[in-house]
């Protein structure tokens, strides 16, 4: 048994200001000299960059879905330290298919033994939000509420608020005010919150939380039982030379897949779609996913790399890359408003944004091919969100075929040369498929 000071940042429902509140509490821990590890409930990718932004330290996701709850209980007890802060999805109880818990922040928070901050946006609202914890106290067995905290509210109405949720015996324990300077900083678009890379995210806001009163909640946590030795994937050192590209267009990587990447790889070159003059000296290419339609123009003006990816393509080298990354490996996008790029045309497909998702959820897909990340048959788990259709303007050949998920019209993972490219984002807990691949191709070119 470990103890490990720990809290879930969770809400109501989405766009409550879980984040902002997370990222604030983030850094006004950090400025008092506490030590902190922060977590996401879920699969996102942005929501885990503002926490690193606020306190420098590396985001964890923990999903039920792609690692499973002991792998969940796993990360948590393994990258813990000083205060774990929790951010949850979507609101506390809200689930994958909305009648049962699996996949909530709630499932999380009771598996794991962890006190839950519920975060209450204020907006046009005062005593009804003590019903609504109230509700929120009695509904969820085993979940316990320790606290509350207020967002997008008057100074009046948190007044009103604080006063009607008196007799609910929850302390309130945080207030971020009504700020347009939040609203700007935190905005959404289609895939979420704004990136930190973009410009995303921020600090200076007016707000007043109890850091006291937090730090003796997630102390209040139980031990947690020590759980089985966390999977590695029994990842070595080759000496595979690997390129990836990494930029405010392609942020789009798990902690634990560049981690992954620094223990398999020989070295590592980070590579810029829209700065560097081309790929250099690599046996491997790694692509991630973004926003590559936001940045289109400056992707497509740089010719010397984007020539070189499909050179490396046509010539063997071997690519792995993921939704945006499959959009930079195709010929052309086209943008929300009608306007045309050319990417590198590894793939002769047509990217076209759409302004609602194309594929959005958990995805599960079973391998129809043997390929370097994984045989055919294995059953893998990951997640997509994107607002791209792929028009495909050659045959290929799939590697996937979804049982849950959109993909590409039931199919994911396109197959060319020794190029493979999927609209599914895996992660290395659920799919040691970077780790695998490298081992397999430093085995085939002699790069142990």
């Amino acid at each position: 048994m470990t103890r490990i000071p720990r809290v879930v940042i969770s809400a109501e429902r989405g766009k409550s200001g879980k984040t902002l509140f997370t990222t604030l509490l983030l850094r006004d821990l950090i400025q008092r000299g506490i030590g902190v590890s922060p977590f996401k409930v879920g699969p996102d990718f942005i929501d885990p960059m503002h926490h690193a932004a606020a306190c420098g330290v590396p985001s964890r996701n923990l999903d039920e879905f792609l690692m499973g709850m002991e792998g969940v209980k796993c990360r948590l007890h393994r990258h813990a330290e000083g205060v774990a802060v929790i951010e949850g999805v979507m609101g506390l109880y809200d689930s994958m298919d909305g009648v049962s818990d699996v996949g909530s922040t709630a499932k999380v928070a009771r598996e794991t033994g962890t006190p839950v901050i519920l975060v209450l946006n204020g907006d046009r609202i005062n005593r009804g939000l003590a019903a609504v914890l109230r509700g929120f106290k009695e509904f969820g067995e085993g979940v316990e509420i320790a606290g509350v905290a207020l967002t997008n509210v008057t100074e009046r109405q948190a007044e009103k608020v604080e006063k009607a949720l008196a007799g609910e015996g929850v302390p309130l324990v945080g207030v971020v005010p009504r700020s347009g300077e939040a609203e700007r900083d935190f905005r959404y678009r289609h895939l979420g919150l704004v990136t930190t890379a973009e410009g995303g995210g921020g600090f200076g806001y007016d707000h007043w939380i109890d850091v006291d009163a937090i730090i003796r909640i997630a102390e209040s946590a139980p031990p947690l039982e020590d759980p089985p030795e966390c999977d590695e994937g029994g990842i070595e050192r080759t000496g595979v030379r690997v390129g990836v590209i990494i930029d405010e267009a392609f942020s789009f990587y798990y902690p634990e897949t560049l981690e992954e990447i620094g223990r398999a790889a020989g070295s590592v070159s980070y590579i810029n779609s829209m700065k560097s003059g081309g790929l250099g000296s690599v046996d491997a290419l790694i692509i991630g996913g973004g926003f590559p339609e936001e940045h289109a123009d400056a992707i497509s003006r740089n010719k010397p790399l984007l020539s070189d990816i499909r050179r490396f393509s046509e010539e063997g080298g071997f690519i792995y890359a993921e939704c945006g990354g499959l959009m930079l490996l195709s010929s052309v996008v086209e943008t929300l408003s009608n306007e045309e790029y050319d990417m590198s045309g590894a793939i002769d497909a047509y990217a076209a944004m759409l302004s609602r998702p194309a594929g959005h959820g958990y995805a599960e897909a079973e391998a129809i091919a043997d390929t370097p990340m994984f045989r055919r048959g294995r059953v893998v788990r990951g997640h997509e969100f994107h607002h791209s259709r792929l028009i495909l303007r050659e045959p290929v050949d799939f590697y996937l075929k979804l049982r849950r998920g959109s993909g590409i019209n039931g199919f994911d993972g396109v197959r060319k040369h020794n190029t493979y490219a999927q609209y599914t984002h895996l992660h290395p807990y659920g799919v040691h498929a970077i780790g695998a691949a490298l081992a397999e191709l430093a085995g085939r070119k002699n790069l142990s």
